[in-house]
């Protein structure tokens, strides 16, 4: 069987004339560089030139080596067409390092390079960091990348938030990230829209024992039919969620901006919600929850289910009337005494009572840790 040889396209950093190599020989010979050109026959500054590679070693000159070094003609030929294949090699090196540069640029001013860079997403070598972004946002030219951004810029979720700085390039670069992870996962179960009740009563019970929270959501999510990803919040980019369909099914994506269990589920809920609500009828649509962007019927919606699937709003609304101005340490009891007659986690129910009363500063031993 024949063996297959792997060729080596590897680029030299330098091309070495031959030049070089006569000049290593003379030094090595103790010949002056006028000796050997009377030799030849030549001028010594025609010698020189060829040593400080600014002329070519020609056939007829490797000859006129050979019998004088007695070093083949070939090899000085050899080395000579070997000089001209690297410089030709290292100025189309130069020339796609060049290019590289240039769309390296404009993909700086199109997408979070340094949120990717303190992802790790993306390094040192510019060559590959194109494509790695290209692969991120599903592209394969800058032009598509502007095109892009430019479409998508105007829309709702870009709006800069009155409360929190925002940035509509890391906002960009952060949803098309979660894009990209969503399409790496797995496959899921199908996707069953009738089935949203049991999703819920499964999710407060994991909420409930908030124990290895995170895998247990992604496995119960996984059974529905649901991807389910978190993916780290780039800078100035306020965004707790955000759901979308991709292939044959939704995917939800919470970033732990804030890293508590009440934060967590409502989050999570208000996506879930979208996907049964709007996102299976509509498959294009996106759903991104900024903080501080105006808020639509669909996310006013998503936030009541978010909180009343958890927690009925006559019960609820009749807890708060009945314990509004009760001490903090009186109402902690209440909200502890609560939870266990609800089955609901104790800190999804400070979550709620702080909001609900605007009432931050409560103190209390109640643990809202994701854990």
């Amino acid at each position: 069987m024949a063996t297959k040889i792997k060729l080596n396209n590897c680029v030299p950093c330098i091309a070495i004339h031959p030049g070089e190599i006569i000049k290593d020989e003379l030094e090595a010979r103790e010949m002056k560089q006028k000796e050997l050109a009377s030799l030849m026959g030549m001028p010594t500054s025609v010698l020189n030139d060829i040593i400080k590679g600014r002329r070519a070693v020609t056939p007829e000159v490797s000859v006129l080596l050979q019998e004088i070094l007695g070093i083949d003609a070939s090899y000085w030929l050899s080395l000579q067409n070997q000089y001209d294949i690297d410089q030709v090699n290292i100025n189309a090196k130069i020339i796609e390092r060049k290019k590289n540069i240039e769309i390296w640029k404009v993909i700086s001013q199109y997408c979070s390079v340094k949120c990717f860079e303190k992802l790790g997403i993306i390094g040192v070598k510019i060559a590959e960091n194109i494509q790695t972004i290209y692969s991120i946002f599903g592209i394969s030219s800058v032009e598509e990348l502007i095109a892009s951004f430019s479409s998508e810029k105007e829309l709702s979720y870009f709006k800069k938030s009155e409360r929190l700085n925002s940035d509509p390039i890391n906002i960009f670069s952060w949803k098309h990230f979660a894009f990209y992870q969503s399409s790496q996962m797995p496959d899921v179960a199908d996707f069953n829209k009738d089935n949203l009740d049991e999703l819920v009563r499964e999710l407060n019970q994991v909420f409930v024992v908030n124990t290895d929270t995170i895998n247990r959501t992604k496995e119960i999510l996984a059974r529905y039919g649901i991807k389910f990803i978190v993916v780290p919040k780039f800078d100035k980019t306020p965004i707790d969620g955000f759901s979308f369909w991709q292939g044959k099914n939704p995917t939800v994506v919470l970033t732990l901006r804030l890293n508590k269990i009440d934060n967590y589920a409502f989050a999570l809920l208000h996506e879930i919600y979208h996907v049964y609500a709007h996102l299976f009828n509509n498959r294009e649509q996106r759903y991104i929850a900024i903080e501080g962007v105006e808020m639509d019927k669909c996310e006013e919606d998503a936030n009541k289910f978010a909180k009343h699937s958890l927690i009925s709003k006559d019960i609820w609304s009749a807890f708060l009337k009945q314990h509004s101005l009760i001490s903090p340490f009186a109402m902690q009891m209440k909200i502890k005494q609560f939870a266990h007659q609800h089955n609901i986690n104790e800190a999804i129910v400070l979550g709620f009572y702080q909001h609900d009363v605007n009432l931050y500063s409560i103190k209390s031993t109640i643990s809202r840790e994701i854990k």
